[in-house]
């Protein structure tokens, strides 16, 4: 295999990381496959959110989860929203009654894919149980811990932005497939800090991190939240991975990538080109030694047919003495 030619740098692209200090990932689409949390972390909590509430039903945290679930719906009531499903305030004798409400709450909540603070807290808290149990493992594409570790090691700010609780964001990336992933990353947003189709969400996240908005990219699956990243300020890059439905809309407003190495082609370019051109390749210094003793052989033909040349020309004037 020959050397790939390199690009010029008036052939190559600006570097999609050119100004760029800081990047922030959602994480369903984006760095996650959605068929995992569709798939695996959801039904754990339809399955599991009944026996866990009466587990738990004593402990401090569980009750916080249960006031903030009531406190919610009883607006989602009061603001005339279809199907909620009110939760009683909790008595000595209605247990039951007040688990078999939060158990419908919350499946109705997910079933409209809904991303309320309540609901995410207590599938965080879940999940919290299943990864510390080994029942589940945060699973990210595989492109996505290699280019993370190397944005950390180019000094990149790393954060991530998603509509799932800190918690449950952090055990994802510290119980992933790659390993623990937490120590490189900067920080963690949730809808504590608001909505991420909402402009002054990413306002909110770039005063907290202290970098220009100019400086900061998000990376996301939603068209949505790219317009409000950019209204803040921020520049914004799709991610189309294989599952993801993306609209045309997107490709018309937005850069697209498929992959985070996209990050980096230039760099790699330049990389491979080097690895090619400097004999690390074992393949391409093979070639280069094949070649070199192809040469060496032709080297040994012209000198055989210089040396049967040379007795030609003695035998020659032999014969014209002779002749003489």
């Amino acid at each position: 295999m020959g050397p790939q030619q390199k690009r010029s740098h008036d052939e190559a692209e600006p570097s999609l990381l050119e100004g760029i200090k800081a990047l922030i990932f959602d994480i369903e689409g984006t760095t996650t496959p959605v068929s995992f949390v569709k798939n695996e972390l959801f039904p754990y909590v339809k399955e599991n959110i009944e026996s866990y509430l009466k587990n738990g039903y004593e402990d401090e945290e569980t009750a916080k989860d249960i006031a903030l679930l009531r406190d919610e719906s009883k607006k989602d009531k009061e603001a005339g929203v279809k199907g909620v499903v009110v939760i009683p305030v909790a008595t000595d004798s209605n247990k039951a009654e007040v688990i078999e409400a939060c158990v419908a709450n919350v499946k109705w909540q997910m079933d409209q894919d809904r991303k309320g603070t309540a609901l995410k807290q207590l599938q965080g808290h879940m999940w919290r149980e299943a990864y510390n149990e080994g029942k589940v493992m945060g699973e990210l594409y595989e492109d996505v811990a290699p280019v993370l570790q190397q944005l950390a090691e180019e000094d990149f700010l790393l954060y991530i932005y998603s509509s799932g609780s800190v918690e449950s964001q952090k055990l994802l990336f510290a119980n992933s497939t790659d390993g623990d992933l937490t120590e490189i990353l900067n920080g963690f947003f949730d809808t504590t800090t608001g909505s991420k189709t909402e402009s002054e969400s990413y306002k909110k996240i770039t005063e907290e991190i202290g970098v220009e908005a100019s400086e900061i990219l998000f990376l996301t699956d939603n068209v949505e939240e790219a317009k409000a990243a950019t209204q803040a300020g921020l520049t914004a890059l799709i991610v189309d991975r294989e599952e993801n439905d993306l609209p045309e809309e997107a490709r018309k407003n937005f850069r697209v990538i498929n992959s985070f190495n996209e990050l980096f082609d230039d760099d790699e370019d330049e990389e491979e080109y080097k690895r090619l051109t400097t004999g690390d390749n074992g393949e391409y210094e093979e070639e280069e030694e094949e070649l070199g003793e192809e040469e060496a052989e032709g080297d040994d033909d012209d000198l055989e047919e210089g040396e049967e040349e040379e007795e030609g020309e003695g035998e020659g004037e032999e014969d014209e003495g002779d002749d003489e």
